[in-house]
């Protein structure tokens, strides 16, 4: 699992010192539950700020993120009427956009933007407008960009087919436990193998969806763009008095991709009310009222920038992306949750369960939701989903 670990006073103070000279920190301390990256708020006679380690476990070459983020903020900064928001960098005393420590870890600065909150759980359509006007502000901003001068910081990142391979390949190892949990908590999931078979049924049957993106890119009836490649509901910041929207951040991921991952990652994770950690089936459900305002605000950013095909394949998207994370946590579960950071072992396949739940939610809702594209983005109907017999999952 990738764990991050407090770091002593004197060496923060020290990676501070080398972004804001002569300016002593008042207090330093830990800001989120982000599973990644080491952050802190920093709060100084010059402002408050947010400082983190990037993992370079996770992204081997951090000076790449931090190009691209410099190149985005110049881009936002040279078009103001796109409206794109990004947290501002602060810039290393040696002019570079990072500091790195002692042992080589990359740190990077960024203003603390406040007052602001996140939200765990969309309110109301208001909130879900906000969402979509954002995420549409941001890809035609990335419009903007030459894919040529940003770097892919995350290779493989939502590459469908990749991660069904690692499943693949998790089956034939056989199932691992961490040593830190003990047997009794393993000893108490007699039914998993059961609920393994009916998820590995349920994956079979939707075998098509694997390579539906990919296909239309090899195709070319879609093209690569400037993705956030993680859009979900957390990774936006809203006023704190209102329901507006202020940005997107946790930009790590920031590279070439396929946008319509990221409508599909948005619209999972804000149209599925319970969440990710949803431990039955029948809990989860995908809100049809939700994910039309999400679809119409974006709609009205970036329908001029989306070809037929691209606007056809959304329905698609949204299910492809639920469906790759539950490959993700079964994945992780199979290999004794190295990657996502659980409770106990056993938490990464109820995950699983949810999301293939809302997959199955999501096609029981396809025709809605292709009515909900073809209203806000004059589509045509959108080709026709795989069919067959499929396990019931409701």
């Amino acid at each position: 699992m990738h764990k991050t670990t407090p770091e002593p006073g004197d060496q923060l103070q020290h990676i501070v010192n080398g972004f804001l000279v002569g300016a002593a920190a008042a207090r330093i301390e830990p800001l989120g539950a982000g599973l990644i990256n080491a952050t802190y708020r920093v709060d100084s006679r010059r402002g408050s700020f947010v400082l983190q380690r990037i993992n370079g476990r996770v992204f081997p070459a951090p000076e790449r993120i931090m190009a691209n983020l410099s190149r985005l903020q110049a881009l936002a900064v040279a078009h103001p009427e796109l409206g794109v928001r990004l947290p501002g960098l602060v810039m290393a005393t040696d002019g570079r956009p990072f500091v790195r420590d002692s042992d080589n870890h990359c740190w990077r600065m960024m203003e603390y933007i406040h007052p602001s909150r996140t939200l765990h759980q969309l309110q109301n359509q208001r909130q879900a407008a906000e969402i979509g006007r954002v995420l549409g502000c941001f890809h035609r901003l990335g419009a903007e960009l030459n894919l040529d001068e940003l770097y892919t910081t995350l290779p493989g990142f939502h590459h469908t087919p990749t991660y069904l391979a690692a499943l693949e390949t998790a089956l034939v190892e056989g199932p691992q436990v961490s040593s830190a949990y003990s047997s009794a908590a393993v000893n108490v999931a007699d039914s998993w193998p059961r609920l393994i078979d009916e998820t590995l049924a349920f994956i079979a049957d939707r075998r098509p969806l694997v390579d539906v993106l990919e296909e239309a890119l090899g195709q070319g009836q879609t093209r690569m763009r400037v993705i956030h490649g993680d859009p979900k509901i957390d990774n936006l910041l809203f006023a704190r008095d209102s329901d507006r929207a202020l940005c997107l951040i946790d930009l790590d991921t920031v590279q070439p991709g396929l946008i319509q991952h990221d409508i599909g990652d948005c619209l999972r994770s804000c149209c599925n009310r319970v969440g990710e950690a949803a431990g039955g089936r029948t809990q989860v459900r995908f809100d049809l009222a939700l994910g039309e305002a999400i679809l119409a605000a974006y709609a009205e950013q970036m329908r001029h920038l989306l070809n037929a095909t691209e606007v056809a394949s959304i329905c698609s998207a949204v299910q492809v992306i639920p469906f790759e994370l539950g490959l993700r946590f079964l994945t992780d579960h199979l290999q004794g949750d190295r990657y996502f950071r659980v409770a106990m072992h056993g938490d990464n396949l109820r995950k699983a369960v949810g999301q293939f739940a809302l997959v199955a939610d999501i096609e029981r809702k396809a025709e809605a939701i292709q009515a909900i594209v073809r209203r806000n983005f004059g589509a045509s109907e959108a080709p026709d989903q795989q069919s067959g017999q499929k396990p019931d999952w409701s």
